[in-house]
């Protein structure tokens, strides 16, 4: 043992002493780990990641049938709300509202009478419609239509049928006084 490693004071006996002490044998480690643990720890391990991933696929491929359900709703729906903007813009057309309002009863004013907002001041004189002003502004509908259609045709046939009638009656009497001497 060298001088600086010696410690002060002691005498060789104990020098011998701590010698023993400090130089035992040291157990050997095994060579090997375990194998059994090793590989039941692995099969545990590779087991619960298959387990997981499956769980991610399954819960992924729900999500895209319910993303597929939910777009194809979404896309019907929009086509609903383009159709009903469709019948929002044909019934608010200027020419529908004119046909309802005359549904309606109401005529067109020939000579309207405005009214200035701010200031609440009429600009021309008001009068009352009696509906012959303008007929050619009256929008028909096409109830209203096929009515006159049908008086114009009743009308046509009364006329043909007292024609009818009116020749009948002129060629018996045309008979009638052929008949007597």
């Amino acid at each position: 043992m060298s001088a600086l490693w010696a410690p002060l004071g002691s005498s060789a006996a104990d020098m011998d002493a701590a010698e023993g002490r400090w130089l035992g044998a040291v157990p050997r480690l095994p060579s090997r780990l375990a194998r059994l643990p090793f590989v039941l720890v692995l099969i545990a391990f590779f087991g619960l990641g298959m387990a997981g991933l499956l769980m991610l696929n399954t819960t992924l491929q729900n999500q895209a049938f319910q993303l597929r359900t939910l777009n194809r709703q979404a896309t019907s729906l929009a086509y609903d709300q383009a159709a009903l903007q469709v019948q929002i813009d044909q019934l608010s057309a200027p020419a529908e509202l004119a046909r309802q309002a005359s549904a309606l009863g109401m005529r067109p004013n020939a000579r309207p009478a405005f009214l200035v907002i701010p200031s609440g001041k009429v600009v021309g004189k008001p009068k009352k419609v009696s509906g012959v002003e303008a007929p050619d502004l009256i929008v028909r509908t096409p109830a209203e239509l096929a009515a006159q259609r049908a008086a114009a045709e009743a009308k046509k046939r009364a006329a043909a049928e007292a024609e009818a009638a009116k020749k009948r009656q002129e060629t018996q009497s045309d008979s009638d006084n052929q008949g007597t001497p």
